[in-house]
């Protein structure tokens, strides 16, 4: 038997695209509401919901006038610094203690591996008339920068800072759950239910990598105040970095500095794995401790960031952001109060003065 089949009208065809179109947008804006807004990189590039690693305990406001960026020519401490820079936060108690605080990143300095440069010439010749240089450098990364500032090529490059989209100039006290200016976009969501599911399930940590972060099961509601405080997620790299072995081209690094009259200070911020974690877990390499090897060497001036960091995270929650590789504000600004207190130390001519 035959079956002839009435084509569907136009004005049909139309309303069944137009109701289907509705449902796709309305699931859209219902993944937009539910997932809150994004903030952290670590929920943004592993697509894990901001509902569920959001910090949810409110953060400290910083005055603006802190925020201040001396010139070279003007500035007491030169800091060369990556993302934990940037923002100023830390250096705004350095600011607030009367020190002014100029303030360049690792992407100023062009390197070169077959050329080396004087260092310190070349930030005396850029204008830098003051006497301390701080450092800084996340631990996975210290290591290549280390290799690549040994053999640098016209290092000085501008003094402009680009500031990282995750950290806005005051940094905020509270996040908004929703907003509209900036959409997580479909996609995202999508792969945030899916990631959502795997973790309702309590699978295996192996399928619980998502891009480049990793969550791991962790019992961490004393430590973080987002909801999945039994989850922690953490961006790879903490996972992958070599062993170090770079303590030659530290020393290299400071005896050139001191030779143009420089005070270096090196604060080498641990992986938020190695905080909450502890030292080398999961890690793909053998694990060496980055500031006992500094405490080896009496020239260098290195607090032992890693034991620091591991005591005050038991005590101020949400030290890092469960939703970021960074501090938060709390942990910033006790940074910058660690800091400002080993200065006057230092220019106290105290011995050991970064200790605690």
């Amino acid at each position: 038997m035959n079956v002839h089949l009435k084509p569907i009208s136009f004005r049909k065809y139309s309303l069944i695209l137009l109701y289907s179109l509705l449902i796709m947008a309305l699931i859209a804006w219902g993944m937009e509401f539910y997932f809150e807004r994004l903030y952290g990189d670590l929920t943004r590039i592993g697509h894990f919901s901001e509902r569920g690693f959001g910090w949810q305990s409110e953060q400290p406001a910083v005055l603006p006038e802190y925020f201040k960026d001396y010139p070279m020519a003007e500035a007491d401490i030169l800091v060369i610094g990556d993302s934990f820079s940037v923002s100023r936060v830390w250096q705004s108690k350095l600011i607030a203690n009367g020190l002014k605080v100029g303030t360049m990143t690792w992407q100023e300095l062009k390197t070169d591996e077959a050329l080396r440069t004087d260092l310190g010439v070349a930030l005396r010749a850029a204008g830098f008339k003051g006497r301390y240089v701080i450092i800084e450098s996340i631990e996975r990364l210290f290591q290549g920068r280390m290799k690549a500032l040994s053999n640098v090529r016209e290092p000085i490059v501008k003094h402009d800072l680009v500031v990282n989209s995750a950290f806005p100039m005051y940094p905020l006290v509270k996040r908004e759950r929703v907003s509209f200016d900036k959409l997580n976009g479909a996609d995202w969501g999508v792969k945030a239910v899916y990631n959502s599911i795997k973790l309702s399930l309590k699978l295996p940590e192996k399928y619980l990598k998502s891009g480049a972060v990793q969550a791991i099961n962790f019992d961490g509601c004393a430590f973080f105040s987002h909801r999945l405080c039994n989850y922690a997620i953490f961006v790879l790299g903490d996972f992958e970095k070599e062993t170090f072995n770079s303590i030659d081209n530290v020393l290299t690094v400071n005896k050139n500095l001191q030779a143009s009259g420089f005070q270096p200070i090196w604060l080498i911020v641990p992986d938020k794995a190695t905080i909450y974690l502890g030292y080398g877990e999961h890690n793909k390499y053998p694990y060496q401790n980055i500031w006992q090897n500094f405490a080896q060497h009496p020239e260098l001036i290195g607090p032992d960031l890693g034991a620091v960091f591991t005591e005050k995270s038991r005590t101020i929650k949400d030290f890092y952001m469960p939703n970021d590789t960074h501090l938060s504000t709390n942990g910033f600004l006790y940074l910058g109060e660690f800091v400002t207190q080993g200065m006057r130390n230092l220019q106290a001519n105290q011995p050991a003065p970064f200790s605690h």
